[in-house]
């Protein structure tokens, strides 16, 4: 798909699933790294939780299908090599800190060079030069608070969404910068803000205030109806599951077919599953039905979701038409059948402890194009003397001449 494609990548967390999705769609991707490796060799998970430059599960998982170049661009010989390299490709990707010079500025890059540059915020503005962590940005971008209940802190993502956010914005950046210069023949400077990126997975928010209403808060996980609270996530055997309590004509009998599941397996009188449950609210108010059985309807629920694992669960649901749904965790995703008869999980050699794991395929699935695992994530400067060679034109002696010199 993008055969004819070669980029660029001065590595850093931001890029790197950037240059993963570039690659995927069949660039020709080189991570640039400094000498003592890219700071996204440093991401946690480690395989067997032993750290090292190597084992960096996170950099395993957004560097495949790349190669791998050390060079140190705080260095004149260093950002001399990379411009001279850069004249042969199309795209640049690099991140820029706060209050930092951009790793590409002031170098003499080709017009038809697409420079993608991702910082945490907006070059201007007030939060211009805020501090760059995940936790900041992510708080920034209002998702937080739209995540956990009501009566606590928000819950924040088990990983660094923002730098995911920037990077996927960052490849689509790239590839609509291609496309402008398919027209125009021009190299463009696109900006990508991590925290414009991220409020993308709340965007409801600025929507609704914009709009001039009210602004939005956290809800509970739950509603409450004559003072009995109806949660919708539940504990079970092996984990917790979404379970929703409806009423009235159209979901109100999968209630009544939860509470009868719940009778059947003696959980609950036989007497309060009998209930209509679709018109409860309604005979609620008449006094045909009372808070009482409400109550004793989520605790016959609870009770018997408690006795079955998410299997079980969902086995039953499907037979009784019920609208449940696990929450799943790693361990499930990982063994899930449906996930794996879809090929979305593929074996990975991780060199440094010498075994393969299973790792996410692919972003996404095309009818008319094959995303495949080419090469594993390099290893620390593994096709520095090759490119070096064959992008710059050095001979064995100079490369040997840079080692030295701790440019590469």
């Amino acid at each position: 798909m993008l055969d004819d494609v070669r980029v660029l990548e001065v590595s850093a967390p931001e890029t790197m699933l950037a240059g993963r999705i570039l690659a995927d769609l069949g660039a020709d991707v080189i991570v640039v790294e400094p000498p003592g490796g890219a700071q996204g060799r440093r991401l946690d998970p480690f395989i067997d939780n032993i750290p090292g430059l190597e084992r960096s599960l996170t950099w395993h998982a957004l560097n495949n299908n790349k190669r791998s170049i050390t060079l140190d661009l705080t260095h004149p010989d260093g950002r001399d090599l990379f411009a001279t390299i850069a004249r042969k490709f199309d795209v640049a990707l690099e991140t820029i800190a706060p209050n930092d010079v951009a790793p590409l500025a002031d170098l003499k890059l080709d017009e038809k060079l697409i420079r993608c540059s991702i910082s945490p915020f907006a070059r201007i503005g007030p939060k211009s030069n805020y501090a760059a962590s995940d936790l900041v940005v992510m708080a920034a971008s209002g998702a937080p608070s739209m995540s956990g209940d009501a009566d606590r802190p928000p819950v924040f993502f088990p990983v660094p969404q923002a730098m995911m956010e920037a990077g996927a914005e960052a490849a689509i950046a790239a590839l609509a910068s291609l496309a402008a210069r398919d027209v125009d023949a021009l190299g463009q400077h696109a900006e990508v803000s991590a925290r414009i990126a991220a409020m993308t997975s709340a965007f409801v928010v600025p929507i609704q205030i914009a709009s001039g209403n009210r602004g939005m808060s956290r809800e509970q996980a739950q509603i409450t109806i004559a003072g009995v609270k109806l949660p919708n996530i539940f504990e079970c055997k092996d984990g917790y599951v979404s379970v929703p309590f409806a009423f009235g004509p159209a979901f109100g009998p999968m209630t009544q077919r939860l509470a009868k599941w719940a009778a059947d397996e003696g959980h609950l009188a036989e007497e309060v599953a009998a209930l209509n449950w679709p018109s409860f609210p309604g005979d609620l108010a008449k006094g045909k039905a009372s808070a009482a059985d409400l109550d004793a309807l989520v605790k016959g629920v609870h009770s018997l979701l408690l006795s079955k694992t998410k299997v079980q669960i969902d086995e039953m649901s499907r037979r009784l038409s019920l609208l449940t749904s696990a929450t799943l965790g790693m361990d499930d995703i990982a063994q899930s059948e449906q996930y794996r008869a879809r090929g979305l999980f593929t074996r990975l050699k991780i060199r440094a402890a010498d075994r393969e794991i299973d790792a996410p395929a692919r972003f996404a699935q095309f009818s008319n194009y094959s995303i495949e695992t080419r090469r594993p994530a390099p290893t620390l400067s593994e096709h520095t003397c090759e490119i070096l060679s064959v992008e710059a034109g050095l001979s064995s002696s100079e490369i040997q001449a840079l080692f030295v010199h701790g440019i590469i």
